[in-house]
């Protein structure tokens, strides 16, 4: 039996966003090119998110978010990195966030929680996209996007290819 391991429409699939703990999506030119399944979630280190932010950032056009359910937590998804080439335009990215967000619905998440390191990411442009902050007493940025009241009209739509 084959299994797949790309989709390009969560919304025709969502058994298995359902079933993927790990996934990667990936955007271009405004445009979903296709939901991954990861084996493991990422660990990606401050080092390396400030040698990537300054020296290693491809000079491409596609945006990729990983996120990932923690075990025994159902009800959450964590944001474990975004990784944007030079080329990659805004509505990449902001695609590639509300993707996230269907597939928060399609898993019936209450929340997406993120460590967001990266300077480049506003608070401005988070709080648009309807995150609040999170954990102020610990170090750094950590933010969440609840979903306790309902989730956000989907739109994924647009942003299919």
């Amino acid at each position: 039996m084959m299994f797949a391991r790309s989709i390009t429409n969560p919304q025709q699939r969502p058994d298995l966003i359902r079933r993927w703990r790990c996934g990667r999506i990936v955007m271009q030119a405004g445009k979903l090119v296709r939901i991954e399944r990861r084996w493991l979630c990422g660990s990606v280190s401050m080092a390396q998110v400030w040698w990537q932010s300054r020296y290693g950032r491809p000079d491409d056009d596609l945006c990729w978010l990983d996120y990932h359910q923690p075990l025994g937590m159902p009800g959450f998804l964590t944001l474990d990195y975004v990784r944007s080439g030079r080329r990659a335009g805004y509505r990449s990215f902001v695609g590639a966030c509300h993707v996230l967000h269907e597939i928060a619905r399609l898993r019936g998440a209450s929340a997406i929680v993120a460590h967001v390191s990266n300077g480049s990411i506003s608070d401005r442009f988070l709080e648009r996209m309807g995150w609040e902050q999170h954990l102020q007493h610990w170090s750094g940025r950590h933010w969440i996007r609840r979903f306790y009241d309902g989730y956000p009209q989907a739109g994924v739509e647009r942003y299919l290819a």
